[in-house]
């Protein structure tokens, strides 16, 4: 099983047409993705997905998000029919195509993981950690500090998670503002009336 980085890479960049197709947002032009996961599975997976679980892959609506995430499957297809995906975990292998690929696809144009380097390392990277596979020739803590350089879904939720934490500074400074505006009125309202008195 040659699971090289840099070999995977290079099957992604020579993705075969068929499998770099945009899809239409009236109608997949002929391209039935549920059917390419469907061999997929039969021919790299120890089961066989099941129907509930291929229509995860049959196109819905014509909303641009779901036809974003099923172009990222054909390309992720592609790169999972290669002999060394042999006998993947059927379970791993949908919660890939299924969950994180939809959350890649919504930071990643599918085009990019075939045309730009770092995006074909990224969808490499995602892939073997998603199916518990390591790179080959790699340190363990390498390929997760490499994945961890790469991941687009894992940077977004960072800056998300940091925005977050400054609007809760910001919220706080906001409240210790306030009290301390509060504290200096009644400071003064007390020295008026002490004045007065």
């Amino acid at each position: 099983m040659n699971l090289d980085v840099q070999r995977l890479c290079a099957r992604l960049a020579a993705a075969p047409p068929i499998f770099q197709t945009k899809l239409a947002l009236t109608e997949p032009r002929g391209v039935h993705v549920d059917a390419v996961v469907a061999d997929l599975s039969l021919a790299r997976a120890d089961r066989a997905l099941d129907v509930a679980e291929l229509g995860s892959f049959a196109p819905s609506s014509g909303d641009r998000g779901v036809l974003r995430h099923l172009e990222l499957v054909l390309v992720a297809s592609w790169l999972l029919y290669d002999d060394a995906f042999a006998g993947l975990s059927a379970a791993r292998l949908f919660t890939l195509l299924d969950e994180r690929l939809r959350a890649l696809s919504a930071l990643v144009v599918p085009r990019a993981c075939i045309e730009d380097a770092e995006r074909r390392e990224e969808l490499v990277r995602v892939a073997l950690a998603a199916l518990g596979l390591a790179p080959a020739g790699e340190e363990p803590a390498f390929a997760e500090d490499r994945l961890a350089a790469l991941d687009s879904v894992r940077r977004q939720a960072l800056l998300r998670d940091a925005k977050a934490r400054e609007q809760e500074r910001a919220a706080r400074r906001a409240e210790l503002e306030a009290l301390k505006r509060q504290e200096e009125e009644e400071a003064r309202k007390a020295a008026r009336t002490t004045f007065e008195d």
